[in-house]
């Protein structure tokens, strides 16, 4: 699970019940944030290990076994399951939000207990669980199974035409009293009261002056399209699994196919956004002019030499929402208005993703604006096979373009 070359404060906080590993083996300190700051965020564990003359192996046998009894006592409430399987919740977001929740939903499920006297079946992906890739058990869903609520994100295979027409009349909306203005406005709320959008990923240029150099600073989204930057925008990604659609899906409604062929001709790479932010302002020579990356990794990168561009024609916007059942709909309403609540939509700013939550202070730039593909376009384009089409568009060019070339390093 942990390896010598994490860094500490990756493994604080992906596993924060690592720190009391730390603390009996001579670290000692009162909280985390003192240890990172005396060793070093950014250290790697092999090398502090090293310095202070521990045994690695037997260090990380201890992280492990930590790590692992950890995950068993919450097992009775995060229990695994076969896909398909009927469950009361099933949720997957972002890595920013993933701790958090889960303490919240913890929480909500020992009061349920505690009220009700039985346990409901819930399931958080995770990224140390076994079935962190059973997202798609339920895009061709049997209703009788489907989870009391989910909660999802991006564009995925539950705004798909067949799901739409399949599970139809079976999701309650409307929760929110008070709503984001500006998220409002760019049209992120579904006027037939289906996907309940609690926050967005709001994408920005990240842009390395020094690589810039004389060229002028990309401002609307169609820049991007334009040859002057030939070879210069990172793209978020690892492989074609991982490779946001967000992008091609937008480019594709605006500018068609020919938008996403001059977008290709422009990208150098595609880079975890962690890795963008490190790399952003460097001399790696994976690096580029513009980096395409959510407002969370944006905020990660501190050096000088890189300027954050919120789009003047707004940011595009990877949505996160939920479905719930009208028939379920009481027994998950406290984890819905967990959802819709203050706390979560305090937790989605400190994420840096905007939350639907209208009655907390979003502390957005002056003049934000967000883009969004609409839910008439979503409704009348099947979007899974829409982006599967759109990817090909843009593989195809860049293959034409860099022969025998490796789009993520």
């Amino acid at each position: 699970m942990i390896t010598g070359t994490m860094r500490l404060k990756e493994i604080l906080e992906q596993y924060p019940e690592s720190f009391e590993v730390f603390r009996s083996n001579g670290f000692d300190y009162d909280k985390p944030e003192y240890f990172l700051e005396e060793a070093g965020p950014d250290t790697m564990l092999k090398t502090l290990l090293h310095v202070r003359g521990l045994n690695q192996e037997l260090f990380l046998y201890y992280l492990d076994n930590a790590v692992l009894k950890a995950e068993a006592e919450r097992q009775y409430l995060l229990e695994d399951f076969s896909p398909g399987e009927k469950l009361d919740f099933y949720g997957n977001t972002i890595c920013p939000l993933k701790f958090t929740f889960r303490d919240a939903l913890e929480d909500l499920e020992r009061k349920h207990i505690k009220h009700h006297g039985v346990s409901r079946k819930c399931y958080l992906e995770f990224g140390k669980m076994t079935n962190d890739t059973c997202e798609e058990s339920w895009a061709d869903p049997d209703p009788k199974r489907f989870p009391g609520l989910l909660f999802s994100k991006e564009f995925n295979e539950y705004l798909g035409l067949d799901f739409q027409k399949k599970m139809a009349g079976m999701f309650a909306g409307g929760f929110y009293q008070d709503v984001n203005p500006a998220l409002k406005a760019a049209g992120l709320w579904d006027p037939e009261d289906i996907y309940t959008v609690y926050g967005v990923m709001a994408e920005m240029f990240m842009i390395d002056k020094k690589r810039l150099g004389s060229l002028p600073v990309p401002r609307i989204l169609e820049d991007l399209l334009d040859p002057v930057y030939e070879n210069n925008i990172i793209i978020f990604g690892k492989d074609r699994d991982t490779i946001s659609n967000a992008m091609f899906l937008y480019l594709y409604k605006l500018y068609g196919e020919e938008g996403i062929r001059k977008f290709a001709k422009n990208v150098k790479h595609a880079l975890h956004g962690s890795v963008m932010s490190k790399t952003a302002g460097s001399n790696r020579p994976e690096g580029g002019a513009i980096y395409l990356v959510s407002w969370f990794f944006a905020q990660t990168c501190v050096r000088d030499e890189v300027e954050i561009i919120w789009p003047d024609d707004g940011a595009i916007t990877l949505p996160m929402y939920m479905l719930v059942r009208k028939d379920e709909a009481e027994k998950v309403k406290d984890i819905t208005d967990y959802i819709i609540g203050d706390d979560f939509a305090q937790a989605c700013m400190k994420a840096y993703t905007p939350p639907m939550n209208g009655e907390v202070d979003t502390k957005l730039p002056p003049g934000a604006a967000f883009q969004w593909l609409g839910w008439d376009f979503i409704r009348e384009h099947d979007i899974p096979s829409l982006a599967e089409h759109c990817l090909d568009v843009f593989f195809q060019e860049w293959q034409r373009l860099h022969p025998g070339g490796v789009l993520c390093p």
